[in-house]
């Protein structure tokens, strides 16, 4: 049976998904904060802002605890904190990915970030309303919520798919075996993306299935699968895939003058200077001739 509006459901196999749900969400994002905080550099604002995209979504994860009248309060205010984690995210995937874009691809990618906000000014207090007042704005709001928090995630999964082609002159298969950890992120990002396009079909029915709007599994999948993809390679796709080149071409330009030797209107390198031309050092000290 649909409950209505503002109250939680009553069907156990519905509570059973949404506490499991819970559970991974939260398991997941103290596994991740745990792993960046010790992985992360010291003074390189990307990875705390991966910090507090993970420390940010995780109270939203232990509502599941509480009874009305709290339960409610509680949800709607670390609602507050998961609706600036999905924005600080698509910040996050800007700042990996702004690298390969030219100066109007970045304004384009930033503008239309900052244009969906005002949705999201809305959707906190129809959240709030839903749950705590029993107004049913929210019902109406929540099926738009993929379409204001997910394509520019798909954007930057599928550019980045392509820069790789195209810019690296390197097949996927050929980037999995020389990383296997590259590879595992592009795995995930791709899984991400999967279950948001479920959850923005799963919006339309959910009512349906009797869950309240916002209870589905499906967009904790996808989050946990996002920050998953932010955590593997904490530092930028441009930085990390130009390390990786130098690190098995290593008679090749270095990844700091590679970057500057990129043309404006390509992201291929300028050609390495051939081995046999490089003139290598004499060693600074010789071993004794043997007698």
């Amino acid at each position: 049976m649909m409950p209505n509006a503002g109250q939680h459901p009553t069907d156990p196999d519905i509570l059973v998904v949404e506490a499991w749900g819970q559970g991974f969400l939260v398991g997941s994002l103290i596994v991740m904060i745990a792993i960046t905080a010790a992985n992360m550099k010291k003074g390189v604002l990307l990875h705390k802002l991966i910090v507090a995209e993970l420390a940010l979504a995780l109270g939203h994860g232990t509502f599941i605890f509480l009874h009305a009248p709290a339960q409610s309060w509680y949800l709607s205010v670390t609602a507050v904190g998961l609706t600036i984690s999905h924005s600080l995210h698509n910040v996050i995937a800007w700042m990996k990915i702004h690298g390969f874009f030219t100066p109007w691809g970045t304004r384009l990618y930033l503008i239309t970030l900052l244009a969906a906000q005002p949705y999201w000014v809305v959707e906190i207090y129809a959240n709030f309303a839903f749950f705590n007042r029993g107004q049913a704005l929210y019902t109406t709001t929540r099926p738009l919520e993929p379409l204001f928090r997910d394509p520019w995630w798909i954007f930057t999964t599928c550019f980045l798919l392509y820069v790789i082609q195209r810019g690296y002159g390197c097949s996927l298969v050929q980037l999995i075996r020389i990383s296997p950890r590259f590879g595992v992120m592009l795995l995930f990002m791709v899984i991400s993306v999967v279950f948001a396009v479920v959850d923005m079909c799963a919006t339309q029915v959910e009512n349906r299935l009797g869950y309240p709007p916002g209870m589905e599994p499906f967009w904790k999948l996808a989050f946990v699968f996002k920050c998953l993809s932010d955590t593997i390679i904490l530092d930028d796709f441009r930085s990390a895939l130009d390390r990786l080149r130098y690190h098995y071409h290593p008679d090749g330009m270095p990844p700091q003058e590679a970057t500057h030797a990129r043309g404006r209107t390509t992201n291929r390198l300028v050609n390495c200077v051939p081995e046999a031309s490089i003139k290598r050092p004499e060693p600074v000290c010789r071993p004794p001739d043997m007698v």
